[in-house]
């Protein structure tokens, strides 16, 4: 299993609108990828989002990567976000189902 987490500071006042476009247009997308397992997005603050995807090979999370970067472009580009970071590697240890 491979996860990458991205990581972004929303614009005040827009973090539900950014969340429900992504619930709306890009988990779809990132559903329909091979390899997908699970993609979760969390509020650590109310000015921040993270988003956690778990793929069965890196080579799906890496493109997934890509693809959200290019989707947050065309999908959020009126609204001021701020990449903050991104990590990615391998599962060492799955707890879940």
């Amino acid at each position: 299993m491979y996860m990458t987490m991205r990581h972004y500071r929303v614009e005040p006042g827009r973090l539900d609108e950014v969340a429900r476009r992504v619930d709306d247009n890009w988990l779809g997308k990132v559903r329909a990828m091979h390899g997908f397992m699970s993609y979760h997005v969390f509020k650590p603050s109310d000015d921040q989002l993270i988003s956690v995807a778990t793929f069965m090979d890196e080579k799906t999370g890496t493109a997934a990567a890509e693809a959200s970067a290019e989707w947050v472009g065309e999908w959020l580009e009126d609204v001021k976000l701020e990449f903050l970071e991104q990590r990615q590697g391998p599962v060492l240890i799955h707890g879940g189902t």
